[in-house]
């Protein structure tokens, strides 16, 4: 009977751990994330949870490649737009700059090492993947 309870705690213990391990919460996302291209700031991500919402903002930097090297020549803030957890992946929209109303598409997938990838999904098929680091 002992040896049923300890192997049936022992299994209950290794799938919450198994469970925890596999999926990501609010914790894990909060704070600043920022990634390059080509040597610049190109994105910064920062997220918050103070409402028990996943929040926060993205600015884009629009990086030129002109006269010997790139340089940020725009910064554009946006307010996240229905950000959503699954797993280790988060998705979230930000409104267009041009005044129509649509929504960029952006996923943000946790990747080894506590960095993160983020991708437009809609931007078009030239849209950078960039990697980035927590920096706060």
């Amino acid at each position: 009977m002992k040896k049923r309870i300890l192997a049936a705690a022992f299994l209950t213990c290794a799938l919450v751990c198994g469970l925890a391990a596999e999926s990501s919460g609010p914790a894990q996302w909060t704070g600043v994330w920022q990634g390059e291209l080509d040597g610049q700031p190109s994105v910064t991500l920062t997220l918050a949870n103070d409402t028990g919402l996943l929040g926060g903002t993205l600015v884009l930097n629009i990086i030129e490649k002109e006269d010997g090297g790139p340089r940020i020549i725009a910064r554009e803030p946006h307010v996240l737009v229905q950000p959503q957890l699954d797993g280790n992946t988060l998705s979230f929209g930000v409104r267009k700059i041009d005044g129509s109303g649509d929504l960029l598409n952006f996923t943000v997938a946790l990747t080894p090492g506590g960095k993160a990838r983020i991708h437009c999904t809609n931007c078009g098929a030239d849209a950078p993947t960039v990697d980035m680091s927590r920096i706060g």
